[in-house]
């Protein structure tokens, strides 16, 4: 019984360690999405794929605070990419967020940008 709990335990860390969805900031009952990006991104034998989601797009701008942003994996397998914001995010007008799959994994998610109404 304590080998199973045991089990159980590294388990739920380790799907946590893998875990591919990814936020930030908290959603208001006032935010509005403002931006929903997908990036897909074919796999590469023996290599990390990666991709940047920049918001605004070139060329746009937002005068509005950002307070959430979500990246949901769209692969159904746990062999999804970590995320990380590089610069801005919730409490900033801007953000960019870069993408990395695991080894000879691609890429398949959607962001969502939630700002001020």
């Amino acid at each position: 019984m304590k080998t199973l709990q045991i089990a159980l335990v590294l388990s739920a860390i380790l799907a946590i360690a893998f875990a591919a969805n990814a936020s930030w900031g908290a959603k208001l009952s006032s935010s509005k999405l403002v931006s929903t990006q997908n990036v897909t991104v074919h796999k590469k034998a023996n290599q990390n794929v990666s991709s940047k989601i920049i918001f605004p797009l070139t060329g746009q701008t937002n005068t509005k605070t950002i307070r959430f942003i979500s990246i949901t994996d769209l692969f159904t397998n746990s062999s999804g990419p970590s995320s990380t914001v590089l610069s801005g995010g919730p409490g900033y007008t801007y953000v960019q967020i870069n993408i990395t799959s695991q080894p000879s994994q691609g890429i398949n998610v959607s962001c969502q940008i939630w700002a001020d109404a």
